[in-house]
């Protein structure tokens, strides 16, 4: 079986939608692309109001980008690190 090439893209499919899951796993057979699951269960972060433990000035977080609310994944570019001798 040939060897297949290291994944440069990451397509992280949003929890539950399993028919979009095994298609991206599909048409992606054969290509440098890794799709998985999204992780999370749940919002990590609570509201802080009342509470000033955040230093940040700022949200760093932002909007999802438009797949993720129409075809439920989002599209992750890895970055490659050099490699170490």
């Amino acid at each position: 079986m040939a060897k297949r090439p290291e994944a440069a893209v990451q397509l992280i499919v949003r929890r539950g939608a399993r028919r979009r899951f095994e298609k991206l796993k599909q048409k992606t057979a054969g290509l440098p692309v890794d799709v998985a699951w999204d992780r999370r269960r749940q919002e990590r972060r609570t509201s802080s109001t009342g509470r000033n433990t955040d230093r940040r000035k700022a949200d760093r977080r932002q909007s999802p980008p438009f797949t993720w609310e129409l075809s439920d994944f989002v599209v992750v570019e890895k970055t490659r690190r050099p490699k170490q001798k």
